[in-house]
């Protein structure tokens, strides 16, 4: 019985295992770049939201602020992982589509899809907390 070489899935499981250990680094040892400190993050986001509410209610037009994209390494780490794990994603496809071993692409499928996965449920629980600090200030200074 001839075996079926699987380049294409294990490459995918490749991509895809380093996609995933480049999110879990990312999200356990980061931020890589000097980043605000989380009080600092919702003190000056509860100011910022509470003047703009002010100047809102006193019908002065508000103050548009616009922030401008920068790179540094972990908006590389994400892309990178985002990256990798969808290449890991489409090798499965593809490895699926020759006829390689199931278990083969199917392992490179779900590492691809975990490693992006981890950074969307990492970054929306962030996101989430941040929200629920920010709330939790403006009421305690007397404001909501």
């Amino acid at each position: 019985m001839e075996r079926k070489r699987s380049v294409f899935g294990v490459f995918g499981i490749l991509l895809g295992s380093i996609a995933l250990l480049l999110s879990l680094v990312h999200f356990w040892a980061g931020p890589f770049s000097p980043k605000p400190t989380l009080e600092t993050f919702v003190a000056e986001k509860a100011v910022s939201i509470r003047i703009a509410t002010m100047s809102a209610l006193k019908g002065e037009e508000p103050v548009r602020e616009y922030q401008t994209s920068s790179w540094d390494n972990d908006r590389i780490a994400d892309l990178a992982t985002a990256v990798l794990g969808g290449l890991a994603f489409i090798l499965s496809i593809i490895g699926f589509a020759k006829q390689e071993p199931k278990r083969v692409v199917g392992g490179a499928a779900v590492l691809g899809i975990s490693a992006v996965a981890f950074q969307f449920i990492a970054m929306y629980a962030m996101a989430l907390l941040a929200v629920i600090l920010i709330a939790a200030v403006i009421s305690s200074i007397g404001f909501g």
